[in-house]
């Protein structure tokens, strides 16, 4: 019988090279692959446009709590323990974390995981009040049944949140693409911001995530044996790489920090399987209910397909 042909999206991150060349392979499938962007998000909880897709955490929590058909398998990349910059006004008045409470923040959505994470660090690392906070986003979310907080705006079409903090209609923003430099002043260096992430990873043990595997619930319901064969060939397919990152001759800045991670968890810096990252999807799903992008806490082993949780 032919291998089950599906198509799948995911990011150029090293640990996947060997599902792309054919070192690792999930048995009985066969993959399309198609080089994963922030679009993907999208294209993916609103349309169902892949089989099998690699997706942010944030997006994919607040897809399950909709009803969205699609299901993770514990399968974890894109994580870090830094926190995203901060750029500020330098004629607003911050001058600390502390002082963004009542201001006027923008990002470019409210959904976004780093930005979300970084507003969960706000609160519990600088104890700012983050619903006090005026957020001005420039995207709607990923999931389109989302409906933002009261606290949360759309800014005017043709303006972009760059321009906005340069001409002072902002205050701050989390994650935008601008470099410090005249009335733009960076509120946290790399180090102070890289030392925030840090100090919650060593305070509470949570090694955070940042995208997670989710194939259509459609493809399970068929065909429930691929959940557990996709597992087994990603974290092949990850192994490969985990050994490889030593002898790397010339590391980019995704391997670097895989070294640095590695070191920091002491082991593996892409843990899978549930057994090893429960504790950190109860803290993100905690995370997600108190910066109101879910209404209420979710089962963390309802978010996966049958047959992974027990695999390592």
């Amino acid at each position: 019988m032919a291998d089950m042909r599906l198509t799948i999206a995911t990011f150029p991150h090293g640990q996947w090279d060997g599902l792309k060349d054919g070192r690792a392979k999930p048995e009985g499938i066969e993959l399309e692959h198609v080089q994963a962007s922030p679009n993907t998000y999208r294209r993916m909880v609103r349309d169902l446009e892949f089989d099998v897709a690699e997706v942010a955490l944030t997006t994919f929590v607040a897809a399950k709590w909709f009803g969205v058909p699609i299901t993770a398998v514990p399968i974890f990349s894109n994580r870090d323990v830094t926190m995203s910059p901060i750029t500020y006004n330098v004629r607003s008045g911050i001058e600390a974390p502390k002082d963004l409470e009542g201001k006027r923040v923008g990002l470019r959505s409210y959904t976004v995981t780093n930005t979300t994470q970084c507003r969960a660090l706000l609160n519990s690392e600088f104890g700012v009040d983050t619903d006090s906070i005026q957020y001005l986003v420039s995207e709607d979310a990923h999931v389109a049944q989302y409906v933002n907080p009261p606290n949360v705006a759309q800014i005017p079409s043709g303006k972009t949140l760059e321009q906005m903090l340069a001409d002072g209609e902002l205050d701050a923003g989390l994650q935008l693409s601008v470099e410090p430099g005249g009335d733009i002043g960076l509120l946290l260096t790399e180090e102070e911001a890289d030392e925030v992430g840090l100090g919650y990873f060593r305070r509470t043990g949570v090694y955070p995530i940042g995208h997670v595997m989710t194939i259509k619930d459609e493809v399970l319901r068929e065909h429930p044996w691929v959940g557990p064969a996709m597992f087994r060939a990603f974290s092949e397919s990850k192994d490969l790489y985990v050994d490889s990152l030593p002898g790397l001759a010339d590391p980019g800045r995704r391997d670097l920090q895989a070294l640095r991670n590695r070191d920091l968890v002491g082991g593996d810096p892409f843990p899978m399987g549930m057994t090893k990252n429960r504790k950190a999807m109860e803290a993100m799903v905690r995370m997600y209910v108190d910066q109101h992008v879910i209404p209420e806490p979710m089962d963390v082993d309802g978010l996966f397909a049958p047959g992974t949780l027990d695999l390592e």
